[in-house]
């Protein structure tokens, strides 16, 4: 059974509100560069413009959008991808999730066993989702998500899932934008993921660690590879995210 990650007691309309405009930047319905309008979300999700001004100032705080200065105003847009937040970010998670998997790892064997077996079939799911013509980049982001959900909220520590929560979201924004085109490899991916159940079920906490920090290094060499691959082709040719 595959654990949910933990949800707060309480949202307020302003946490609901700033989590809709969240997935539409991570899942590129507003890519980079989108003027962020206070008036239209507002109408878009049906709230007033309080939760709509709270949400963007999170959205900011957070670098998912950021102010611009246009002539004589300034204007609130998406963040732009790049390569260096790649390999800002892909090292933060891996030691994140290197972290996280530490503690999974030492846990008694029954438990191991059973969150292996869960990892075990979410990469399978996973490798027949990459594989399949046309693909479905929603089915795909779920999988690769839920795969390192399940190992990261096994054992999650109140301050741990702050952090991990604000970071994880940015990584999904260049998943979702390089990592569901229909070339994007995914074999590399699970072959990582292998040696990472590998080391849950045999107990061995600093090479569990090992295996994720060497998954989110190689990932990263991947990402950039595949962003500048995709920055080098004529945009007549380039594949959409959504």
């Amino acid at each position: 059974m595959t654990h949910p990650k933990p949800q707060p007691a309480h949202r307020t309309l302003s946490d609901k509100t700033f989590e809709q405009l969240r997935d539409l930047i991570v899942r590129g319905r507003m890519p980079s560069g989108s003027r962020v309008v206070e008036a239209e979300i507002a109408i878009r999700f049906g709230v007033s413009r309080t939760p709509v001004r709270e949400a963007i100032a999170r959205l900011e705080h957070e670098g998912f959008v950021v102010a611009v200065s246009q002539t004589r105003r300034t204007e609130v847009v998406v963040t732009s991808l790049t390569v260096e937040s790649v390999r800002e970010l892909w090292g933060m998670i891996g030691a994140l999730e290197a972290y996280a998997v530490e503690a999974v790892a030492s846990l008694p064997s029954p438990r191991r066993v059973l969150l292996a077996s869960d990892l075990e079939r979410l990469n399978v799911e996973l490798r027949s989702a990459a594989k399949a013509r046309p693909r479905d980049p929603d089915h795909l982001f779920v999988l690769q998500t839920a795969f390192h959900a399940r190992f990261v909220y096994e054992e999650p520590g109140p301050y741990f899932t702050r952090v991990y929560e604000t970071i994880r979201p940015q990584v999904q924004r260049y998943e979702w934008a390089y990592g569901t085109h229909l070339d994007a490899e995914y074999e590399p991916s699970t072959q990582e993921h292998l040696a990472i159940i590998a080391a849950i079920i045999a107990g061995d906490s600093g090479a569990a660690r090992e295996a994720v920090l060497s998954h989110w290094a190689k990932a990263a060499v991947r990402t950039v590879a595949t962003i500048e691959g995709a920055d080098a082709r004529p945009a007549s040719r380039r594949k959409s995210s959504t």
